[in-house]
């Protein structure tokens, strides 16, 4: 999904400087748990305006991402019905592309759009 802002992340795009983390500390990151994907999955889908699970968390997807001054979580959300929801990513502002579409974008997008395809892939 690309949302109005032009970027596949959500809340926001992150900042221009940023760059992706291509190693994860396993001693500090761990699987969400259930109440914590749970927490993430309904304020993504309250801020996006969609109903109440229709993106549901990956919840042993985890990636980080370096922005000026800190690093951030960045989580994999898919949709939980098997036809996509075109009027409802419209509503929120945005569109479905495939992901050959996305070439171009800013490299940390790139970064995710290759990790979350190869999670999906192998899982």
């Amino acid at each position: 999904m690309r949302h109005a802002t032009g970027s596949v992340l959500a809340p926001s795009p992150l900042p221009f400087l940023s760059s992706p983390c291509d190693y994860i500390d396993e001693a500090a990151a761990s699987p969400l748990g259930l109440a914590q994907q749970v927490e993430l999955g309904l304020r993504i889908n309250a801020d996006l305006g969609f109903e109440p699970g229709l993106l549901v968390i990956e919840p042993e997807f985890l990636r980080r991402a370096e922005i000026p001054r800190a690093v951030v979580d960045v989580h994999l959300a898919r949709f939980s019905t098997h036809d996509p929801p075109f009027e409802a990513v419209r509503a929120a502002g945005g569109e479905l592309r495939p992901i050959t579409e996305l070439r171009g974008a800013h490299p940390v997008e790139m970064a995710m759009l290759q990790w979350a395809y190869e999670h999906l892939l192998t899982d």
